[in-house]
């Protein structure tokens, strides 16, 4: 869990990678996470996260890849699933990944794409 002087994060979880504990676990380390919209288009997603300058996290990478390719942004998390629950990233996983990236960009992760699975220090 990062410290208190740790730098916080504005998240837009995506309704596919959004579960309870995922959400529970940011909220915890003390980062904002903005409650998914469900059942809609990935653009509206897309759309309502930068409305509230949010980086979105999401297992959804190539709908999201293509849309952040589309204009500046406020950050993208991928989560890659290989459908392996022995080599998928959990919560936890996702968690310090976030941290971690947290702790390398203090100013945010703007117009930038980033993939968490690399980052299981």
């Amino acid at each position: 869990m990062p410290s208190a002087s740790s730098p916080t994060l504005r998240l837009y979880v995506d309704e596919d990678t959004a579960s309870l504990q995922l959400i529970t676990r940011r909220r915890a380390a003390g980062h904002v996470v903005i409650e998914p919209l469900r059942g809609m288009a990935d653009v509206r997603f897309w759309r309502h996260a930068q409305a509230e300058r949010a980086v979105v996290l999401t297992t959804n990478a190539r709908d999201f890849v293509a849309l952040a390719g589309k204009g500046a942004h406020h950050g993208l998390l991928l989560v890659y699933r290989e459908n392996d629950p022995t080599r998928d990233m959990t919560a936890k996983d996702i968690t310090s990944a976030i941290d971690r990236v947290a702790e390398t960009f203090p100013d945010g992760i703007a117009a930038q794409v980033l993939t968490l699975n690399g980052v299981r220090w």
